[in-house]
């Protein structure tokens, strides 16, 4: 039988139409030559889940996402339609949790069975689940140390604060005159310890010597300690025959002995000899005398006037700032205002939220809104309506433009003081 050139092109047209109908639904997860079972989850939000996207277990893909539609009560919850190789039956109370599957982001479904005997029918809804996304983790661990240090700047900016007040404008100069007299105490000190090694390493070796000696004085006092028994044996035994001789030879002696410590004494008064020299040297005397009056009169003078020895000029803790510098910024085409809240939802500049302000300025950015109060070209002046502003938004801070763009607060703060 002999077709014509028409049927031949019909049934080619036709077959090419099914392969495609058949291709794309492939690609959607139906494969009509496979069995599956098809089951339902609502979720309230899918998080970049899409259609054609995995069904796993145990890392083992054994489905894919077929639609994706929300709920017919506009209750705004989502309803994933997937399927499930006809070999796989879920138990009852597993869970399909949607999870990342990739570094990328792309999301799939992880399903979790549970212990259950009974198990789900085909067509079923059963209960979903949502892994918290890497923002969610982030901020459940850094949030507290946020608020630790918050707390700690607070402490540490309300302590400069205190000693900012305690100290006065004298004691740079009070400060600076103490540090002289310590340099002059320093000089003398060295002047004196210089002395005082020249004196040890001149008589070094006599020093050793005596040393030496009394080692060995030492050494034989222990090694003879029975004669030395022996020997106060008989000076109590000299003692008694003492009693019983005149003592006129022994007081010639004791005046000749009397005579010669004299002789020494006077030796030790001259400057003829190094023990004289030590023992007589004013110099030293008077150097270690002034030291200790410079000590003295320093320590007196802490003591009684603490305020005189530390002067901040500036002090920048993120929050509250002193500047010992020109305030105005109008010749560096700075302005200064406070940045209230930023949010993804526009607020009405003439909410509740911001009455007793004043006027505030709105500004959207990528699709976030920045809310933002005052414009001065005074630090002190934005100073006092950022006070006022922290009572309705603790988080409120205090930024900072030039020529229209922001910069850094730190940057104008730096121009304020040159």
């Amino acid at each position: 039988m002999k077709f014509s050139r028409f049927t031949k092109l019909g049934v080619l047209i036709f077959v090419s139409i099914t392969i495609l109908v058949w291709g794309l639904s492939y690609l959607k997860g139906n494969d009509f030559f496979k069995q599956a079972n098809y089951y339902h989850v609502v979720y309230e939000r899918i998080d970049g889940l899409a259609e054609s996207n995995k069904v796993t277990l145990n890392g083992y893909q054994i489905g894919q996402v077929n639609k994706i539609e929300f709920t017919d009560d506009n209750s705004r919850k989502l309803v994933v339609t997937f399927n499930v190789e006809a070999s796989f039956r879920l138990p009852l109370n597993s869970v399909a949790q949607i999870v990342s599957s990739d570094i990328m982001g792309t999301r799939s479904i992880k399903m979790t069975l549970s212990d259950e005997k009974e198990l789900h029918q085909p067509n079923d809804t059963i209960t979903g689940a949502i892994e918290g996304d890497l923002k969610e983790q982030v901020s459940l661990q850094v949030l507290p140390i946020k608020n630790k240090a918050e707390q700690l700047l607070g402490t540490i900016d309300s302590a400069i604060t205190v000693l900012t007040v305690i100290f006065n404008e004298d004691a740079r100069q009070n400060l600076s005159e103490s540090f002289e007299n310590i340099n002059q105490t320093i000089e003398n000190i060295e002047k004196t310890t210089s002395d005082i090694q020249q004196i040890v390493s001149t008589e070094k070796e006599s020093i050793q010597l005596v040393i030496s000696n009394l080692d060995e004085i030492t050494s034989t006092f222990k090694e003879n300690s029975e004669n030395l028994v022996n020997v106060m044996q008989n000076l109590s035994a000299f003692s008694d025959t003492l009693s019983q001789i005149s003592i006129t030879p022994i007081l010639a002696n004791i005046s000749s002995a009397s005579n010669q410590i004299l002789n020494v004494l006077e030796k030790l008064e001259s400057k003829e000899n190094t023990a004289g020299l030590l023992l007589n040297d004013d110099e030293l005397y008077n150097s270690i005398n002034t030291l200790s009056e410079n000590l003295s009169s320093l320590i007196n003078d802490i003591q009684t006037n603490p305020k005189r020895y530390l002067q901040f000029s500036a002090i920048d803790l993120g929050k509250d700032v002193y500047i010992n510098a020109s305030d105005d910024a109008t010749s560096k085409n700075i302005i200064f205002k406070v940045h209230l809240i930023s949010t993804e939802n526009k607020i009405p500049v003439n909410s509740k939220l911001f009455e007793g302000l004043g006027e505030i300025e709105e500004y959207e950015v990528s699709g976030a809104y920045t809310y933002l109060l005052g414009s001065s070209h005074s630090y002190s002046e934005i100073a006092k309506l950022h006070e006022s502003a922290k009572k309705s938004f603790a988080d409120a801070a205090i930024v900072a433009f030039k020529n229209g763009r922001l910069i850094k607060i730190e940057k104008a703060l730096n121009s304020l003081r040159k």
